[in-house]
């Protein structure tokens, strides 16, 4: 050492330094392989979320000024699965319709709940609520969606077929006045083990997340017709006063409507590619 005059000094300790950090490097390497995984994944954790950030400044006079540059790390942040079952209610809750007898006091429990099924007036409910064993289907209702009032009409040759599922019109209605309509999923977008919220209850203001657990299809005739999507259970089971609630997934977009079951399902939710098929024909 006494030979070497600074400059190799200072090269020499350099060197060290060098060999020194790729030593350590070698080291913590083979530590982390041997580690535990619990270990390893608190590292990694802290190394993922660690925001780096350089800040480059020239001071050459007072006056001049500092440039500054931040890099930051992207983290893809996901969305819970209660959020978008917030925002799917906020997002459809004005689209629920109450059905009244037209004539009735709108304060009370409505006949039957339903929904807007498009921007001209339909409005699509379950079909038992509505029938009445002395006057059967009446000639006109009153509907009430969000805080307006509207007077709606059967609407025609729905009796030839029977179906779970009943249209009304709210006929006349201005372009201006077009009501907010729900978004109509598709067919293939129903799975089993997905997440739904019902929309409805007895009053029009209730909410029930569930799961779907388990088709039901309605046999074709012979060999060569295909079986049909007639309904779908959940788990939980769909609570008692829900006929007619609006099912929607967590996009927000109707999956249909529930319907009387059996005796072994009280409530199933019938698909929305048959009310796209139903509302087509009328």
């Amino acid at each position: 050492m006494d030979d070497l005059n600074n400059k190799q000094i200072v090269l020499l300790t350099m060197f060290t330094s060098f060999v020194i950090s790729i030593a350590t490097g070698i080291i913590t390497v083979a530590m982390l392989e041997e580690a535990p995984q619990r270990l390893t994944q608190t590292v990694n954790r802290v190394v993922e979320r660690t925001i780096e950030r350089v800040v480059t400044g020239t001071s050459t006079s007072e006056k001049s000024p500092t440039n500054i540059t931040n890099i930051t790390k992207e983290v893809t942040v996901y969305a819970k699965e209660d959020d978008l079952a917030v925002a799917a209610v906020e997002k459809n809750q004005p689209r629920i319709a109450k059905i009244y007898a037209a004539g009735s006091s709108t304060s009370s429990t409505p006949l039957a709940i339903g929904f807007v099924a498009s921007r001209d007036g339909v409005v699509v409910t379950e079909s038992t609520r509505l029938f009445d064993e002395v006057v059967g289907v009446r000639e006109r209702y009153t509907v009430i969606i969000g805080d307006r009032s509207y007077s709606a009409f059967p609407m025609p040759n729905q009796l030839e077929v029977k179906r779970p599922v009943y249209f009304l019109k709210i006929p006349d209605l201005p372009k201006e006045e077009a009501l907010d309509a729900v978004t109509l999923g598709r067919s293939g977008d129903i799975k089993l083990a997905q997440t739904v919220v019902v929309l409805g209850g007895s009053d029009g203001s209730g909410v029930f997340k569930t799961t779907l657990s388990r088709f039901q299809y309605l046999q074709g005739e012979g060999t060569s017709t295909p079986a049909v999507l007639s309904g779908v259970e959940t788990i939980p089971k769909i609570m008692e006063g829900n006929l007619g609630s609006l099912v929607v997934n967590l996009d927000g977009q109707a999956m249909g409507i529930v319907v009387n079951g059996d005796e072994t399902v009280k409530y199933v939710i019938y698909p929305i590619a048959r009310l796209i098929e139903f509302l087509g024909n009328l």
